[in-house]
């Protein structure tokens, strides 16, 4: 039996994910905060604040498999804030999660995820930003960027980053709460995102290591097309130029 570990398992998309891989027939350890149960055997639920770094040993201990196949770093947390009056908690909370979290995760079982695959679930928002969400969006920049180093040096694992655009999760409903324009019925369900990730692991392409993947609904589409604001200065020549 392959075994898993999911971070956010108890809703959203680590929740549906979780789901998904016991379909698949994984053994499925799923971590979050508040409690995580499904009706099946396979799965075993780890309460754990990922803010606290002494919690990743624990975690280790009670995951005594000898290999892992797939890690889901799926745990995050957003919340509207401008972006020059943020407090030292506010930036060490979402940093703990958001970043530091996967980037311990993936060190303390390092040596058993060799030849394993090791999916972060990002945000385009790591691009497309918007006022009020500063820490969130930095936070998945530097995940995404970490992790690009992190899929150059540990060649013998299958590094993906996932960068969905708006999902229909509790979430993303908390963040909306109020705002009568939003238009769900463009977002991205949870278990299209599952059903990608089950295709990846189903079919794993070694050419997709280290790659970043935007995900967009069809009324979404308009994300691909992201082009960023990035100029090139030639010393020699004093040109200044828009680069593509």
């Amino acid at each position: 039996m392959k075994t898993a570990i999911v971070t956010g398992s108890s809703s959203g998309i680590g929740r549906e994910i979780s789901r998904t891989l016991l379909g698949m027939g994984f053994k499925v350890y799923g971590i979050s905060k508040t409690i995580c149960e499904f009706n099946d055997p396979n799965f075993v639920w780890i309460g754990a604040d990922l803010t606290d770094s002494d919690e990743f040993k624990r975690i280790s201990k009670i995951i005594s498999e000898d290999v892992i196949d797939v890690i889901i770093n799926d745990a995050g947390i957003a919340f509207e804030l401008d972006s020059l009056s943020f407090s030292e908690d506010d930036f060490k909370k979402i940093f703990d999660i958001n970043f530091k979290a996967p980037i311990l995760l993936t060190q303390e079982f390092k040596s058993k995820i060799r030849g394993g695959t090791i999916i972060n679930i990002s945000s385009v928002s790591d691009r497309l930003v918007g006022e009020g969400y500063a820490l969130y969006c930095s936070s998945k920049a530097a995940l995404n960027i970490y992790f690009d180093v992190v899929a150059l040096e540990e060649k013998n694992v299958n590094f993906i980053s996932i960068l969905p655009s708006y999902v229909d999760t509790p979430l993303l409903h908390k963040l909306q709460e109020g705002n009568k324009d939003f238009d769900w019925n463009a977002t991205i369900k949870s278990q299209e995102i599952a059903e990608f990730i089950k295709e990846i692991i189903n079919h794993k392409k070694e050419a997709l290591n280290g790659a970043r993947i935007i995900i967009v609904s069809e009324a979404l589409k308009e994300d691909f097309e992201y082009i960023e604001n990035l100029w090139g200065y030639n010393v020699t020549t004093k040109e200044l130029t828009k680069l593509k």
